[in-house]
């Protein structure tokens, strides 16, 4: 049997592509569109913010691929005395999920966000994720945030947990973190890394 050769033109091959993953997507039953009621029950969520720690004077930021919106974590890194504190603030989207709901049963069934070359197939729907719970900068959002203690030898000294409220100061990119451009937090960032790997 002949080969095919190995260059086709543009749309033939983006058409081609395209098709083999819709195939995979069919395959493997990636979910598609989000029922109505779910989105209704999205639309409409807000979390309580009753009791949540006010922890909207941190200056979070976030780190994500170019152009990202799911922005489901924040950080905020210090040092304190020879150690270093790190606060790491997660978006409590759970807590615009009502139990039992539309929502919570698609989210259930879906499990986790899944990504393809071409497009994800999120957990929650995208003006939840994207939106209303996502760590966007300027933004009052709830979180579930840490703050956790190391020493100088690496060891976490302390952690605390609690639902709060946050609000992040700048997003930024992989690209950027990979050139540094003198950003100090990247610059904390990798000290800190160096020395929980040495730990």
């Amino acid at each position: 049997m002949p080969r095919r050769p190995l260059r086709l033109r543009t749309a033939e091959a983006d058409t081609e592509v395209r098709a083999g993953l819709d195939r995979i997507r069919a395959e493997f039953s990636v979910p598609g569109a989000f029922p109505p009621a779910a989105l209704a029950e999205a639309a409409a969520s807000a979390p309580p913010l009753n009791g949540r720690a006010d922890l909207r004077d941190v200056p979070f930021f976030t780190l994500d691929p170019p152009g990202s919106l799911d922005l489901d974590q924040a950080m905020h890194l210090e040092r304190r005395g020879s150690g270093h504190r790190v606060r790491y603030a997660i978006a409590d989207v759970a807590g615009f999920v009502r139990p039992g709901g539309a929502l919570d049963t698609e989210a259930r069934a879906r499990g986790v966000t899944l990504y393809l070359p071409d497009a994800s197939s999120p957990l929650h729907p995208r003006p939840l994720s994207e939106g209303t719970a996502s760590l966007l900068p300027g933004r009052e959002r709830p979180a579930v945030a840490w703050t956790i203690d190391i020493d100088d030898a690496g060891r976490i000294t302390g952690v605390d947990v609690r639902r709060a409220l946050v609000r992040s100061r700048d997003r930024l990119d992989y690209a950027t973190a990979r050139r540094g451009d003198g950003d100090p937090r990247i610059a904390l960032l990798g000290e800190i890394g160096e020395r929980l790997i040495a730990a």
